[in-house]
Order: structure tokens, then sequence, then C-alpha cells
């Protein structure tokens, strides 16, 4: 019985072992274009990210990159917990985070692969083609609620919003209400796809959206000045890459480097996106390419 149960634990005791030398193996063998990577992206960002994964996987059919979407506060505290290695911003780290992320012995990179910009969506049949940032500050606070007192329909405004946690929530209340609170008619919206739903389906509606959610559905992307005096515009890439339209931000990708010689999937996705395939991937998603040359840009009005 002794030698048997003697038998037992040598056996699995080789196990332990073959499976610690397959997963040292496992770690040794990862390279730039080879290995697991997982990636916690910015809603706003997830379209491209995974497009991105996507083209990279079909060229180096040895690594997998499994995207999630999620927002830009969650995506940091995957990567502070291990959950992801790359973690895609709609924003820039605030310092809070820095201060966190950079008392880790690894070292935190971020480095802004793209940018995008808060565009203001309405319901297709709504006649407003254009606001200011201050209509929009009382639009969002709750201080005007109809659209006729803004030169549209006698109807209710129903401002959607992402959570607390998006970019583009901290971003707007930041820049755009200075601090304000949303107002008690904003709703909340899980996902960014929910909010384009809405705002698709209630012609009083009013949301905020990034460059690459404005396509679906029937919705419009309008005008937006500093002042009545304008100039107003739209937000395109053009406009974009000139700072032209108001609220413009960057997607910015988010890692830890044990030192400048590492080299692993992480450092050799984050060169993919930042080189030439991957920055025609954000001009093709309608974005701006943040390392490459602006006049491959393809300019629209």
């Amino acid at each position: 019985m002794e030698r048997l149960f003697n038998l037992h634990r040598l056996i699995f005791g080789m196990i332990l072992l073959s499976v610690g030398i397959s997963a040292g193996c496992s770690e040794r063998e990862e390279t730039a274009t080879k290995g697991y990577l997982a990636v916690s992206s910015a809603d706003v960002a997830f379209p491209y990210i995974e497009q991105g994964a996507i083209k990279f996987q079909s060229v180096y059919n040895q690594a997998y990159i499994d995207v999630k979407r999620t927002t830009s506060r969650e995506a940091l505290v995957d990567l502070a917990n291990g959950k992801s290695r790359l973690a895609v911003l709609s924003r820039e780290p605030n310092a809070l985070e820095r201060e966190t992320l950079e008392s880790r012995e690894q070292r935190f990179v971020t480095r802004t692969v793209a940018y995008d910009a808060i565009a203001v969506i309405l319901h297709g049949d709504n006649p407003i083609d254009e606001l200011t940032v201050g209509q929009l500050r009382d639009i969002f606070t709750g201080e005007v609620t109809n659209w006729k007192e803004l030169g549209g329909k006698n109807e209710r405004i129903r401002p959607l919003i992402r959570d607390r946690n998006s970019g583009t929530y901290e971003i707007f209340q930041d820049s755009i209400l200075q601090k304000a609170k949303f107002g008690a008619n904003a709703y909340p919206c899980s996902t960014m796809t929910l909010l384009t739903r809405l705002v698709d389906a209630e012609p009083g509606a009013i949301g905020l959206s990034g460059l690459m959610m404005t396509k679906s559905g029937y919705i419009k992307a309008i005008r937006i000045g500093e002042t009545e005096e304008g100039p107003f515009y739209l937000p395109t890439q053009e406009k974009v890459h000139k700072k032209l339209y108001p609220l413009h931000r960057p997607l910015v990708l988010c890692y830890f480097k044990e030192s400048a010689r590492t080299v692993n999937l992480v450092s050799g996705y984050v060169t993919f996106l930042t080189a030439v395939k991957g920055q025609q991937i954000a001009i093709n998603e309608g974005i701006v390419p943040a390392t490459m040359p602006v006049r491959t840009i393809k300019m629209t009005n």
C-alpha cells in the first residue's frame, strides 16, 4: 500500500514537473509574433483594435489576440490586475492613475496610436444641424430640456451618456461641463452600441459617440462651434487632425515593459498598430493616424 502511495506521489510529481517545464518553455517561446495576448479596449476604440488584431493574426498565424470591449478606467484596472497586458484608452491616463501604475517595478508605457473625437449625434429626423459648446453644456446639465428652446421641434430632449468609467464621460464632463454634474435627465448607457441604438430609435435623443460609431442606423453627427458666431465643424478626419473640431481626443495604448530590450507579443502588436499597416487600418476605420504622414489621410468634408 505504501509502495502504491509512493508510486502515485512520484507520478504526481512528474506531472507537476512536466507542467512547470511546459509553462516555462511556453513563456520563453513567446515572441513579437507568437503567443497569446489579452487586450482590454475602450468601447469607442474597439472596432479599430479588433480590426488590427484580425489583420495581425492573418499575417502571424501563431499569434492569438483576444480583445475585450470595456471602458477606459476598467481597461487600466485590468492592466493593473494582470487580466490583460495591453489597455487601450480613449483619453490620457490621469495623474492618479499614472502615479499608481508608475510605482510598479515594470516600466509603465503609454503611446498615442490615433486620434478620435466625441461626435454629437442626433436622430436623423431632428432638424438641428449645429450646436455650440455652451448649448451642449445646457443640454447635458439639464438647463435646456426641449428642442424648441434651440430652434427645433417642440419635443423633449433626451440626453444619452456613457457610464462614468468611460473616457467619453470623463472628457465631456471636464472640458464641456467644466466639472459640473450631468443633469438628472441624462440617461447612462452601458455600451456605445446601446447608445447609438437609442438615438436611432428616439427622435428627441442626443448622444455622445466616437467617430467609428456614427455610420450605423438613422443617426447623424452635427457641427459643433465654440461660440454662436462659429465657425462650426463636423467631426471629420480632416477637422480632427487640424484640431478644428472642439471635441477631439487621443486613443492611447498602455502597457508594462520590463526593459528596453523586452520583446514579446505586446511589443509586436504595438509596433504593428503604430507602423504603416496599423495606421492604414485607423484611416479605414474613420479615425486619424498618429504616427504616419498626414498626406495619406483621406480628407472628407
